[in-house]
């Protein structure tokens, strides 16, 4: 087996081309076109400028999560016989990834006490049924929670019902992803979420990275790292693990990093496991001590920093 040097490249563009023979070349290249967000991260897909753009307007911008997660809701609808042959015992048995690829579901199902075996069955059945046990329930008994790859659209309509109902107690599962990171941004940051667009890091000269491996979870963002590094910028990696991807990495959208690859990671720091908070209070204290702060900055922008200074020195 030949030794891999780099990610993404000609693996990504194979995976590629297995994800487009399941559905169609054709039914694909339509889906990746279309005007909507990709499901799979916080990178936009072209929105209402179309399919395949960032933020910015480049073009091709896709990855191969994105196209998983397109592929999987085009595949055919399961039939009523699939349930027939399988029981839920087989079906729990089975990884999530191959229940994702054994099709997808295009109709209500319904296993009474008792019962071995999924059914279908119709809507109408389906909703007397849902009727049926919230008429059974008090609203402040129940609990609704939504998907983080649904629509904002989706993710609106069932807040709007659950209050319909006369319920507040609806999440997300991007709750409990994202709730402690949210608390840690907040009180450092003053909000609970980012504070940095794509077009500032195409502008910037330093990166750091920490605690994040994008080219495995957010392949689209190597493009715009790849670019740092040749306009002669830095990127620092912070990971325990040495991940390929983030040492050099090919983006199959460049033809001379798809033919050469490109660095990433100008330095890599691998901490022991939960040795990150010593490691940035010691980079702190290094800026510190040399006077290599932002006095200004500090000055307009933060409270509570001479605590801080204090505690690291």
């Amino acid at each position: 087996m030949r030794r891999l040097t780099s990610g993404g490249g000609w693996a990504a563009i194979s995976y590629t081309l297995r994800m487009a023979r399941r559905v169609g070349w054709r039914q694909l290249w339509r889906a990746l076109n279309t005007r909507n967000a990709c499901k799979t991260c916080a990178l936009g897909m072209g929105g209402q400028a179309g399919g395949m753009r960032n933020e910015l307007g480049h073009w091709p911008e896709v990855c191969k999560k994105s196209l998983q997660a397109m592929v999987a809701d085009m595949q055919q609808g399961l039939r009523p016989e699939f349930f027939e042959r399988f029981s839920i015992a087989e079906l729990q048995r089975l990884s999530p990834r191959e229940l994702e690829w054994c099709g997808r579901l295009s109709s209500p199902l319904y296993a009474g006490p008792g019962d071995t075996h999924y059914r279908a069955v119709s809507w109408d059945e389906a909703f007397d049924r849902l009727v049926e046990q919230f008429r059974r329930q008090a609203p402040n008994e129940t609990f609704f929670y939504a998907s983080g790859r649904s629509s904002n659209e989706a993710g609106f309509l069932l807040q709007l019902f659950a209050r319909l109902l006369g319920t507040n107690f609806v999440n997300n599962c991007s709750y409990y992803c994202h709730q402690a990171s949210g608390v840690g941004l907040s009180s450092t940051l003053g909000t609970g979420t980012a504070t940095v667009t794509l077009e500032d890091v195409e502008q910037a000269d330093l990166f750091v990275l920490l605690g994040g491996n994008p080219a495995s979870n957010h392949p689209r963002l190597m493009r715009t790292l790849m670019s740092l590094r040749r306009r002669g910028g830095q990127v620092i990696v912070i990971n325990p693990v040495k991940e390929l991807g983030l040492v050099n990495f090919s983006v199959p959208s460049d033809l001379r990093s798809l033919l050469l690859g490109s660095p990433i990671a100008s330095l890599y720091l691998q901490p022991h496991i939960g040795g990150d908070i010593p490691l940035l209070l010691g980079m702190s204290k290094v800026l510190l001590d040399r006077g290599l702060v932002a006095r200004e900055f500090i000055a307009n922008s933060t409270e509570g920093f001479d605590d801080f200074a204090r505690s690291v020195a």
